[in-house]
This record gives C-alpha cells, sequence and structure tokens, in this order.
C-alpha cells in the first residue's frame, strides 16, 4: 500500500459515525491489499476472560465480513479455546498463524476450535492485538484465502500498512462510535422458537429439527426467518447468539 494510499484510508475514517460506514471503510482498505476475509473485535479482556461471548455480544463492539463464522464462534463460546485470541491477551506483536499454530501444546478443544476454523475456510491470517487503558483490548483478525507461499508474502509487503491501519481503524472507531451502554430490550420469543432455536445452537440442521419436533422441515425454516426478522440478522446462528445473549435462552 502506497503512503498516499494509507494516508487516505485514515482520513476517510476520521469523518464516520456508524458502526456499518466503518466496516465498509475497513472492508475496502483490507481488500485491496489481499486480506479478504476480516474481524474486529473490541473489548474489555477481564470480561472476555470471565464471561461467555454470547453475554458480552450486545455490549462488545464486532464487525466482520463472515457473520456466519462470527455468529458461530459466538455460540460455540471459542474465545475461551482459541489459542489466537490468548496469545493477544499477553501479546503487543501481532500473531501469523495457519492451521499448525501452535498445534503441539493445544489442548483438545483448542485443537477443535481451530479444525472448525479450517473447515469454515479460515486456514491462515494474521491478528493484531491493541491493548488500550483499563484493560481495553481490540483485535483486528485478517485471513486471506491463499496459499502458505503467497501469505507469506502479503505479510511481508504489507506488515506495517496492516498494523498502522488497525491501530488508527481502533482509535478512530473508540471515539467516534459510542458502545452501547445497555443491552436492548428482549425479542419476545415464542415457546415453539425457542425450542427450535436450542436445536439450532446444539448443530441440528432443520430437517432434524423438524423430525425431532414432529413438523415439517418448511415450519422449521418459517419459524427461524421470524426470528431472524425479529433480530434483524440474516442467519440461524446469529439469531440463536442473539437470543442467548439477551437472556431468552439458557446457555449450558
Amino acid at each position: 500500500m502506497q503512503a498516499h494510499a494509507l494516508r487516505e484510508f485514515v482520513a476517510d475514517l476520521q469523518g464516520l459515525q456508524t458502526g456499518d460506514d466503518f466496516q465498509r471503510a475497513l472492508e475496502r482498505g483490507l481488500s485491496s491489499i489481499g486480506y479478504a476475509q476480516f474481524s474486529y473485535v473490541g473489548v474489555n479482556i477481564e470480561e472476555v476472560k470471565e464471561r461467555a461471548l454470547v453475554e458480552l455480544e450486545p455490549e462488545i463492539i464486532h464487525m466482520t465480513n463472515r457473520p456466519d463464522w462470527g455468529a458461530r464462534y459466538i455460540t460455540q463460546n471459542y474465545s475461551k479455546c482459541d489459542p489466537v485470541v490468548r496469545q493477544c491477551f499477553v501479546n503487543r506483536a501481532p500473531i501469523a498463524w495457519t492451521e499448525e499454530f501452535m498445534s503441539t501444546i493445544r489442548s483438545s478443544d483448542e485443537g477443535r476450535m481451530m479444525e472448525d476454523a479450517w473447515e469454515n475456510g479460515l486456514k491462515r491470517g494474521y491478528t493484531i492485538p491493541i491493548h488500550g487503558p483499563g484493560g481495553e483490548l481490540g483485535m483486528m483478525m485478517l485471513s486471506c484465502r491463499e496459499n502458505d507461499q503467497e501469505f507469506l508474502r502479503l505479510m511481508d509487503e504489507y506488515e506495517y500498512d496492516l498494523q498502522v491501519m488497525a491501530y488508527q481503524f481502533h482509535d478512530i472507531l473508540k471515539r467516534n462510535v459510542q458502545r452501547r451502554a445497555k443491552a436492548p430490550p428482549p425479542v419476545p420469543l415464542t415457546e415453539r422458537e425457542i425450542e427450535i432455536l436450542k436445536w439450532t445452537i446444539d448443530g441440528k440442521t432443520a430437517w432434524e429439527i423438524g423430525q425431532i419436533l414432529k413438523i415439517s422441515e418448511r415450519t422449521v425454516n418459517f419459524h427461524l426467518q421470524n426470528v431472524m426478522n425479529k433480530f434483524g440478522v440474516h442467519n440461524k446462528t446469529h439469531a440463536a447468539a442473539k437470543a442467548v445473549s439477551y437472556g431468552l435462552i439458557a446457555h449450558a
């Protein structure tokens, strides 16, 4: 990334006010240098250590162009067994990772989480931790679809740019977009919707849920679509995460 392009990226952030605007600006900047997938999370480090992400979801700042994986990550509580995130707690330096990251010392839960990420297309990437006052933590998680050799080339060429982008993005976002003080009021769900969401969290497909509840797959999808509309989300996993975070469904 040329110096003037980096300056333009930072300058463009200055006038933004909404999370959606910030996400679009970040996606444009990252895609121009080969990083097709990204997530940004702004949290308090002690809260993440002590509480499940499903409980924090209404309070944290979270942006991603992989909402399917982001929702699954939340509902599976992967922050508790993500070896990359664990390194973010104690490192200031960026972390380059592949599917083999810390493979010789991973726990079984960490291994399961990394395998799931691999199966969902997250095979290699670069995570930048950003530590601030009072336990503030930002994490810019970038992933590319290239092979290992091309990934290393991108790293060598853009390592400095990515760090500047991450630090500036985090700082300007925190100053311009206020974190919600409290979760929005719970959205009423019917007993059937709650029942279907519980099975969704357990990983059951719409067809499998229909078999369990003795209703048609079409009826299951009808209820799931109603829930997604209520929460303003676009997939069933994100809807399940919202329901848990609002306390509408108990999470084991």
